[in-house]
């Protein structure tokens, strides 16, 4: 089935389900409503996430047009009540004079936290998340959106982010993609199959304690979606543990030390 592109207008975005080419209406409103709906402890304004080949024009429209967005997010958070948190979104592309205007832009409005948005190369989270952070309000929160690799992890955390989301350990996960301290291991590799020890030595996760690499081998190739939920377990464990060991190192004195060390090991 062929699905037409998402059609993005001033009140919002129309696009066609990719499942059975129904067609969905989203506003600025509609998102806020949904997101209250479902219960999320924080919410994120409607935004536009532009492609980072786009000219500047475009970006700036772009730009613009999410911030009036964000306006319209805020209003329908505090017309709906209630604790949930709302975060600003910023965006710009990769260019400074935008990202510098929309940190100026969202930080000045009464969210809760900000996300930082657009598509990210290592290069991006030393300058653009740097950018942004040095004018966004301090005394909130910073989060990264779609970040999920350890180097990527580290570069926001030196460059002013405090949290972070990504679908990598999940997707990594259902497709036998695993973190070990040593790097990813792909599980479906023959060498596994016998392989008898835990996916990861260092690693206190209920998988690697009760599972072997060969029974995961086993249960990818015989197509057990227990395999999946095993690595992912796994996975979201080694991230979030990963994070922790930043933090202590961060208290501790020793961040640019555990850096080189884990990245030194991870990227062989």
């Amino acid at each position: 089935m062929h699905v037409a592109p998402a059609k993005v207008d001033e009140d919002g975005v129309t696009f066609r389900s990719h499942i059975d080419g129904s067609t969905h209406r989203f506003t600025p409103e509609r998102s806020l409503q949904i997101q209250h709906n479902i219960g999320a402890d924080i919410l994120f304004a409607f935004d536009e996430c532009t492609s980072p080949q786009d000219p500047y024009e475009k970006q700036k429209h772009s730009l613009d047009r999410t911030h009036r967005w964000a306006r319209r997010s805020l209003d329908e958070h505090k017309k709906l009540g209630g604790p949930q948190a709302l975060y600003g979104v910023v965006q710009g592309g990769k260019f400074q004079d935008l990202r510098e205007e929309s940190a100026r832009t969202i930080g000045a409005m009464d969210f809760d936290g900000f996300g930082i948005g657009g598509s990210f190369t290592k290069e991006d989270i030393g300058t653009a998340v740097r950018w942004v952070n040095t004018i966004l309000p301090e005394e909130k929160p910073r989060h990264l959106l779609g970040i999920g690799e350890p180097i990527d992890l580290f570069l926001g955390i030196e460059n002013g982010i405090d949290t972070f989301d990504c679908v990598a350990p999940t997707r990594m996960g259902r497709n036998g993609g695993l973190y070990t301290e040593e790097g990813r291991i792909a599980i479906t590799n023959a060498k596994f199959v016998n392989d008898l020890g835990p996916i990861d030595k260092h690693c206190d996760c209920s998988t690697c304690k009760n599972f072997t690499r060969a029974y995961l081998a086993h249960l990818f190739r015989a197509e057990e979606m227990l395999g999946a939920t095993l690595a992912s377990i796994h996975n979201l464990y080694f991230i979030v543990n990963l994070v922790k060991k930043i933090r202590q190192s961060i208290l501790d004195g020793r961040f640019n030390e555990f850096k080189s060390e884990m990245l030194a090991r991870y990227y062989v």
